[in-house]
């Protein structure tokens, strides 16, 4: 099952509103119609908190959700890491002066 559909599920079997679900969740309805339909996919940071807030797990979700989230893991760590090296260059440069 695709997030989606996960989170559709959920929000229903809660008998909450897209908004209602927004609210607890810190985004709007608007963002959770986008998410149910597939217009767009949640960040890392919105499904922990609804992870957090609904107790459920990151496990519950789809293989593609979980690829997703590895995918974006390592577009963080290479952030991280330009940034990291950004900021040696900045300060070896700045020894210099």
């Amino acid at each position: 099952m695709h997030v989606c559909n996960q989170l559709k599920y959920l929000r229903r079997r809660l008998n909450l509103s897209q908004e209602r679900f927004g609210q607890k969740v810190g985004i709007s309805g608007k963002s959770v119609s986008a998410y149910e339909t597939g217009r767009a996919i949640p960040t890392v940071r919105v499904l922990a908190q609804i992870a957090n807030e609904f107790n459920v797990s990151f496990t519950e979700m789809s293989n593609d959700k979980r690829i997703l989230l590895s995918q974006r893991v390592v577009e963080l760590e290479k952030c991280f890491s330009q940034l990291r090296e950004e900021l040696t260059r900045m300060l070896s440069s700045q020894e210099l002066l």
